[in-house]
């Protein structure tokens, strides 16, 4: 009998649509692997030096490592974005943070240089192993782990802080990660590209890639979460896909969050208290800035046995303007006073 005699109906199609792609994606993943464990057979016939791992990624870093020649030219390990997050949280002395995308460890390298304890998640093979060459060399305490960070389970742990920079703008799910993460933190710091609906405002090399139509700015998704929508729009990597030095997402796609419905879901999942800087809407990439998210626990913060001056002002207001005025207090004055937002673990 010809097999294809007989149609099937749409779910059985389907299925077996589903089984034939990840069988493809099986097998071109451990061809993948298998060329990667062959070169990683070779021996080196180098004197040994402590730079030596460095030339095995030649052409593909992206960060400018302390002391060592042709690597990258971005300068990671004296970031401006990290600074202002330092500078703004005051002292991480001895606090847990989780890192996503640690690139190349430059990020890691500061954090921890501040005093930080760090579990860094990368899922792309090469910065992840260009992690542990950095980490090596100059001696990193941190956890590096490999894989989809997105798929990370992260149980009863919390983290004073989690740092994303770079990261959101790769994810095919970026409002799902969110959601996931803000269970397991009461502070997160964000750098990402955002899609901003005011095109012409857009720099010359991005309104080039619009016309191209690397963003599908016909389709945009709205996605309906805890009452507020949510816009994003779909990007192409195209032509950087074939970059050795490619750290992007895991698929060849991604979603960008409209920037004000980004804000909006941070205050939904409880990150009431944001603050925004390095806001560049023409950048080369897109645009882009960076936001730190801090919750309040208001009963905490207002508590007559912890700041009894904010009990005595706020305590008797209804609970819509109990709750502003706690915010406020604790984003004018609070913070430079060093009151705590959240009860300490």
């Amino acid at each position: 009998m010809n097999r294809f005699a007989l149609k099937p109906n749409t779910q059985d199609l389907y299925k077996k649509l589903k089984s034939i792609a990840r069988a493809c994606v099986y097998f071109f993943e451990n061809k993948k692997k298998s060329r990667f464990q062959q070169y990683l057979a070779h021996f080196s016939s180098d004197k040994p030096l402590e730079r030596n791992p460095f030339s095995l990624f030649e052409a593909c870093w992206s960060t400018k490592i302390p002391n060592v020649d042709y690597t990258g030219s971005f300068e990671g390990f004296d970031d401006e974005r990290i600074k202002w997050l330092l500078h703004e949280l005051g002292s991480i002395e001895g606090q847990h943070l989780l890192e996503l995308g640690p690139l190349e460890a430059g990020h890691t390298f500061m954090l921890e240089k501040a005093g930080a304890e760090l579990l860094s998640i990368e899922g792309n093979y090469g910065a992840f192993l260009r992690c542990l060459t950095v980490k090596n060399f100059l001696g990193l305490k941190a956890k590096f782990l490999l894989g989809d960070f997105s798929k990370v389970e992260l149980d009863n742990m919390h983290f004073n802080l989690i740092v994303a920079c770079g990261v959101l703008y790769h994810m095919t799910e970026p409002i799902r990660l969110l959601e996931k993460l803000s269970k397991h933190t009461d502070s997160i710091f964000i750098w990402t590209h955002y899609f901003e609906e005011d095109l012409e405002k857009w720099s010359p090399i991005t309104k080039r890639d619009l016309a191209r139509g690397k963003w599908d700015i016909k389709n945009t998704k709205t996605q309906e979460f805890n009452g507020i929508r949510i816009r994003t729009v779909r990007q192409k990597y195209g032509k950087a896909l074939g970059w050795k030095g490619f750290c992007g997402g895991t698929e060849a796609y991604s979603y960008w969050i409209y920037k004000q419905d980004l804000m909006a879901l941070l205050r939904t999942l409880g990150f009431v208290n944001l603050r925004v800087n390095f806001d560049k809407v023409d950048h080369p990439n897109g645009p882009c800035f960076a936001i730190i998210g801090r919750k309040l626990d208001v009963p905490y913060y207002l508590h007559p046995d912890i700041n009894p001056d904010l009990y005595a002002a706020f305590g008797a207001l209804p609970h819509g303007e109990q709750r502003r005025a706690a915010i406020e207090h604790f984003e004018v004055y609070g913070r430079k006073e060093g009151r705590k937002p959240v009860k300490p673990n």
